[in-house]
């Protein structure tokens, strides 16, 4: 009798197991409205987000969002990688080059990045996208802190048109606008 209610509780699991849903572990970016992100993107910038990731024991949920296009002042893009319940949070893993370099489209062609300045609450440098000439400054600003990291990693990169360069003041209006919602 005792086998008997060990296997049928052992046979249950087996089935319970097979009927989860699968843990979806890979990013597919989408395009969407910009009026549907959580960044508040400028008017002229494209915008994409990605499925909802679950990692082991779908405690960790994650999703990620990006704004992006040419404006009059140049090349924007803004990302935001966010955790999607209390229990899970991002690690800071990497330099604020290596960050940038990931997340820019053009990353393999970024090169020169400057040390990281502090300015308000995020870190920037200044580098270069030797594939198209371009002078570009990105940042990476830390959300709320949780469970040993953190909610949320905004960043973003501003490249100046060929030829010309950033000024310390369009830096920090670019930093500054990038808002979330």
């Amino acid at each position: 009798m005792r086998s008997g209610v060990w296997l049928s509780c052992l046979m249950a699991c087996f089935a319970w197991a097979q009927a989860a849903p699968a843990q979806i572990r890979t990013y597919s970016w989408a395009d969407i409205d910009c009026r549907q992100s959580r960044i508040l993107a400028p008017a002229g910038l494209h915008c994409r987000a990605t499925n909802v990731v679950t990692n082991e024991g779908n405690v960790g949920v994650f999703r990620q969002w990006a704004a992006f296009g040419n404006r009059p002042q140049g090349y924007e893009h803004i990302f935001l990688w966010e955790a999607q319940n209390g229990f899970s949070y991002l690690n800071v893993d990497q330099t604020t080059a290596e960050f940038l370099g990931w997340m820019y489209e053009n990353g393999k062609f970024a090169k020169g990045f400057t040390s990281p300045t502090h300015y308000h609450d995020a870190d920037y440098s200044q580098f270069q996208d030797v594939q198209r000439g371009w002078s570009c400054t990105g940042f990476r600003r830390l959300g709320s802190p949780q469970r040993g990291g953190y909610q949320s990693i905004t960043g973003g990169i501003l490249c100046a048109p060929p030829g010309k360069t950033l000024s310390g003041t369009e830096v920090a209006a670019f930093i500054d606008g990038v808002r979330i919602q």
